[in-house]
């Protein structure tokens, strides 16, 4: 039986250029950040509280990331914190670590005394949907429409 996702802080782990290239490539880029910038908001994304980011290994290889953010959303300002940035590698998808890493951010927030928990997703609503996130409106990002969310905490 093959072992789970070993989850780690991001900045603790050599990791680090692997999920800064993931990141600046899917989304990144197109809020206006170098990936010098993305690496260094990741190096800082080290907690105990928000901004912190993750990473997920299998057999040592990083497969995938997330991040509990202060803001991800510059319309929405007034909202926080935020589950952000997940992120699976192509060659680690369908093995559960998207759901690991989100259900590891949650926990964090419930630990932390947040009452709720924000997200904007373009395509993966139903997805979000099975952990109890509930849409709240639309907004836009990076030139397109968006679903933002809200899980209860």
């Amino acid at each position: 039986m093959r072992a789970g996702p070993a989850i780690a802080v991001l900045a603790e782990t050599p990791h680090l250029a692997t999920v800064a290239g993931w990141l600046h490539g899917e989304w990144w880029h197109a809020a206006g950040w170098s990936l010098a910038a993305t690496a260094e908001f990741l190096e800082s994304a080290s907690g105990p509280s928000a901004p912190i980011t993750w990473v997920a290994t299998l057999d040592g290889q990083p497969a995938a990331t997330a991040t509990l953010d202060t803001d991800d959303l510059a319309s929405r300002m007034d909202l926080s914190p935020w589950l952000a940035s997940v992120f699976v590698a192509p060659g680690f998808r369908g093995r559960g670590l998207g759901r690991a890493l989100a259900a590891h951010a949650i926990a964090t927030a419930r630990r932390l005394g947040h009452a709720e928990l924000w997200l904007h997703t373009f395509t993966a609503e139903p997805y979000w949907r099975g952990f109890g996130f509930v849409p709240s409106g639309e907004e836009r990002w990076a030139g397109g429409p968006t679903t933002l969310m809200r899980l209860a905490l």
